[in-house]
């Protein structure tokens, strides 16, 4: 068993936007169902090829993705507190080692339906984190970019949308 998941009070603005979160991720794995169905396979070439048929299949789906489609403003806020409060205090500093492994990521651009880019580290989330936020469906993921927090697509390497700035 994972571990102990954040209740969130429907009523509260936190329970509100995950609320809120949680449909619009529904809806995105609704959308990205659409996605070619590939088999499987060990060869390098057909799994690139495979994500980056999944990938252009979602582009199609959502030609007008957008900053700000599943984190809205009102979303964006709810998670940026979790986030906040996570990263203060004693608990907090393990949670920013765990954020801060390797070689920090500088200069990187990252769009809304772009591709994740394969030479980027993929940050470990801590489980402090992990806990009090929405959780998420298969193939789906949150990352650490620099001081963006995303939602990346992991089969398609994809980008589905990011908070700019949620980190300190």
């Amino acid at each position: 068993m994972g571990p102990a998941r954040a209740q969130f009070s429907p009523m509260s603005p936190e329970g509100q936007a995950f609320g809120d979160f949680t449909q619009r991720v529904k809806d995105y794995v609704k959308l990205r169902k659409a996605a070619p169905k590939l088999r499987n396979t060990d060869q390098r070439k057909e799994i690139v090829n495979r994500r980056q048929a999944i990938a252009q299949a979602i582009r199609a789906a959502r030609p007008d993705a957008k900053q700000g489609d599943i984190f809205t403003p009102q979303i964006s806020e709810q998670f940026k507190k979790v986030i906040q409060r996570t990263l203060q205090g004693a608990e907090g500093t393990e949670a920013r080692k765990t954020i801060r492994q390797g070689d920090p990521v500088v200069g990187v651009q990252l769009t809304i339906n772009g591709a994740y880019p394969e030479d980027l580290p993929v940050t470990s989330m801590p489980a402090t984190l992990l806990r009090r936020l929405p959780e998420l469906p298969e193939r789906i993921a949150y990352r650490i970019v620099g001081h963006d927090f995303v939602l990346q697509d992991t089969e398609a390497r994809l980008i589905i949308d990011l908070i700019p700035g949620a980190l300190p």
